[in-house]
């Protein structure tokens, strides 16, 4: 009954990861995702419901489309298979779960699922949305509320946005260029209410370290140039993902940064 239920909380999340995936593939192209039904965008057929359940309709299909037989993209059933992973992970433990931890865990794995979204988004498209971004405030309102931290989630969100609309400022009328774009400082300033002053402060550090480890390594290896533009927001929700979901690990690397 135990890997039932196991089973049950992983197949939910990868229902909310096959909404995502529309999310991923329509937003930045300004379409609906709720209302208008999938379709083959090779013949533009639609999908049936039953060529539509998260990751078994792939395998079933063997990756291509039952009309056209056009390959289907493995973006599809991964994305499903990261939102099943993401929901197993946070509610493992949901034995012990009191109400509010419940509440607080759901939380988090919607606010996972954003996260999600903006990676994928920001990667294909170079684009943090706004839309994105305010679909991030209820669930972090809610976790603060049930927490109790108003002050430092307030003062958070101001340093989370002001202190990288004050760098980007600084940097723009030194080079002439704009270094974060909107859309990152917007992110900031949630994920400033989301994790405190201090939380803010080392995603800032850490996400920072993250992009220029990677680029380095990218420009080392020949994979991308000097002077490419790399989006900056996939480091950032990395940071994010695993400062909210494995808080221990993520204060081993705390206390390296601030020993005392």
């Amino acid at each position: 009954m135990i890997y039932l239920i196991y089973f049950f909380i992983f197949y939910l999340g990868s229902l909310i990861g096959s909404f995502m995936n529309v999310v991923v593939l329509r937003l930045p192209n300004g379409k609906d995702v709720v209302f208008d039904r999938s379709g083959c965008p090779k013949c533009k057929k639609l999908i049936s419901w039953y060529d539509n359940i998260p990751i078994f309709s792939f395998l079933f299909l063997r990756g291509k489309c039952r009309s056209c037989r056009t390959s289907i993209s493995f973006q599809y059933p991964l994305f499903e298979l990261w939102h099943g992973l993401l929901a197993f992970i946070i509610f493992y433990n949901w034995q012990v779960m009191g109400l509010t931890e419940f509440y607080i865990s759901l939380c988090k794995f919607f606010i996972a699922a954003i996260f999600s979204a903006h990676i994928l988004i920001d990667l294909k498209h170079q684009l943090l949305l706004d839309v994105l971004n305010l679909a991030l405030l209820p669930f972090v309102i809610v976790m603060v509320w049930l927490t109790g931290l108003w002050q430092d989630s307030l003062v958070g969100a101001a340093v989370g946005f002001f202190f990288p609309l004050l760098v980007t400022w600084i940097f723009y009328l030194l080079r002439g260029k704009i270094g974060l774009g909107g859309g990152d400082i917007k992110l900031f300033g949630v994920l400033g209410a989301l994790f405190g002053i201090k939380g803010v402060i080392l995603n800032i550090f850490s996400s920072c370290i993250l992009g220029s480890v990677v680029t380095i390594t990218m420009i080392v290896f020949k994979k991308t140039k000097s002077d490419q533009y790399i989006p900056f927001g996939p480091y950032i929700l990395i940071i994010s993902l695993i400062q909210m979901l494995f808080p221990s690990y993520f204060a081993l690397w705390q206390n390296f940064l601030i020993p005392y």
